[in-house]
This record gives C-alpha cells, structure tokens and sequence, in this order.
C-alpha cells in the first residue's frame, strides 16, 4: 500500500503537469515529489530484503523449526 501510495503521487504530480504543459507543477512542490521519492526508496530497500536477501531456501522448507513447539515445558512429571 505504501509503494502504490508513493508511485500514485509521484504520477499525479506528472500527470497534472503533463495536461497543463507546465513542469513547475513537479518543481514547485518539491516536499510531495521527495516524500513519494522517499517512499518508494525504503518500499524498494524493504522488499529486496524480505524477498532476496533473507528470503527462504529450499533447506529451509519441510524443516521443523523451534518456534512450532509450545512456549512452555509441560508441568507434568
């Protein structure tokens, strides 16, 4: 939702200087044009990181892991 918000600002500021002819649109408000900028960085810097650095390897599936267990030792003895 954050990527689609940055890109869809960044589009209206283009779109809307497009249909006037006139670039001062993008140029003149340079606060909304970094903001989406910005946005769309970290948006990119946090999929790469979700889905290529730290993603899953084929190891990784069809391994029990820790976390499946419960959270505590039963009190039965």
């Amino acid at each position: 939702m954050d990527t689609l918000g940055g890109g869809l600002s960044i589009a209206q500021l283009v779109i809307d200087s497009l249909l006037e002819g006139d670039w001062s649109g993008v140029t003149g408000n340079p606060v909304k044009f970094g903001l989406g900028n910005v946005s769309l960085i970290f948006d990119i810097i946090f999929i790469i990181q979700h889905y290529v650095l730290y993603g899953y390897t084929d190891q990784d599936q069809g391994q029990d892991s820790v976390e499946e267990g419960p959270l505590l030792p039963s009190a039965e003895r």
